[in-house]
């Protein structure tokens, strides 16, 4: 992860207790875990252009924020995770 991608993680203010990383997958993913529980999102290449990376990218971690403020679903049976896909229109 580059050091503007975890600066902008910082700045999202994630409860303690929830770890944010960047995981492989097309355009920017973004994967949000706490106890057993995650979440992650998608930001497509497409959104990143359309809307800018800075502003798509802050606008997924508002969103993984308010997801692990709701509560995270559980993982798949197969370790896998739901996932929100953030598409340029």
């Amino acid at each position: 992860m580059d050091d503007t991608l975890r600066h902008q993680i910082d700045l999202a203010a994630f409860p303690a207790d929830v770890q944010v990383t960047h995981v492989p997958g097309p355009g920017v993913v973004l994967r949000a875990t706490r106890e057993g529980r995650g979440l992650e999102l998608q930001v497509t290449p497409d959104a990143q252009r359309i809307y800018g990376e800075g502003p798509a990218l802050s606008a997924a971690l508002a969103q993984l924020k308010q997801a692990a403020a709701q509560g995270l679903p559980d993982t798949h049976p197969d370790g896998g995770f739901e996932r929100l896909v953030f598409i340029g229109d």
